[in-house]
């Protein structure tokens, strides 16, 4: 499961070997199907497999300190973005508005998934769409797809402009 982890550090590996020893959340790790979202940029230059690895990981460590269901809560995390598309190319017209439900039918027919986990996946995009989650678990999801979006597109913005920066140099007399 090695493959899965992009940045080397302690910690994250920790809670993703953590996270990944709990049977159900195995299942959607090593399934064939989830992983082909490695083929879709999501965010930036971050895979959508690498962004809802990264939701999971920090969704399945608040759930636990809070008192949460983890496992229903990683899973939720893991699934939100299950879309087998680039969504800048390809796709429904309003994805934000329409992913969230794509995603939910693509778990379904792979996974056998409970009320939490559906509500995080349908509800991960809360404000843009109108439903609040329900549970605190949906919630975390929510909260940590922000966190980690951002942080996506912070890395990309960042990596851009050192490009930039270096080709200024090179062409300054």
């Amino acid at each position: 499961m090695n493959i899965f982890i992009r940045r080397t550090d302690t910690y994250r590996s920790g809670i993703f070997h953590e996270m990944a020893r709990h049977p159900s959340i195995a299942e959607v790790l090593q399934h064939d199907e989830y992983r082909k979202l490695a083929q879709f940029r999501h965010h930036g230059s971050v895979s959508c497999l690498d962004h809802c690895i990264d939701v999971a990981l920090i969704t399945f460590s608040l759930a636990e300190r809070h008192g949460c269901d983890a496992v229903s809560a990683a899973r939720g995390a893991l699934l939100h973005d299950l879309f087998f598309y680039d969504w800048r190319t390809e796709g429904p017209r309003l994805h934000g508005f329409r992913h969230p439900a794509i995603a939910c039918a693509n778990a379904g027919k792979l996974f056998e998934l409970n009320k939490i986990e559906m509500d995080a996946i349908l509800r991960h995009m809360w404000p843009l769409t109108p439903v609040p989650p329900r549970y605190r678990e949906s919630m975390l999801v929510c909260y940590a797809d922000k966190v980690v979006t951002y942080r996506d597109y912070r890395g990309s913005v960042r990596g851009a402009v050192s490009a930039i920066k270096k080709s200024f140099q090179k062409t300054a007399p």
